[in-house]
């Protein structure tokens, strides 16, 4: 299996929902993820904030799996140690 590049700058457009998963673990992120898509329809934009170094493995797995497509993520270093990661997925068909 090959792995899908994936995009490091952010589209050009005003997401619609952000959900702020920085300090949580993957798990009670992606649960917090499946709750925010079930409010937007097709099309829409959802920014999903992360410190979870496993943020683009989860959130591109997360759209290989679903209808939702993977616009980007960026990846910013917020102090010495610490990165920040922002995903953005546009909402495909439910």
């Amino acid at each position: 299996m090959t792995e899908i590049e994936i995009p490091e700058t952010a589209p050009d457009v005003e997401p619609d929902l952000t959900v702020d998963n920085r300090g949580r673990g993957c798990a009670s992120g992606i649960a917090r993820v499946q709750r925010a898509l079930e409010d937007l329809g097709p099309g829409s934009i959802l920014r999903i904030r992360s410190t979870d170094r496993r943020a683009k493995q989860e959130y591109g797995r997360l759209a290989a799996q679903t209808d939702h497509d993977l616009l980007a993520i960026e990846t910013n270093r917020n102090g010495l140690l610490r990165k920040e990661y922002t995903t953005y997925l546009e909402i495909g068909e439910p």
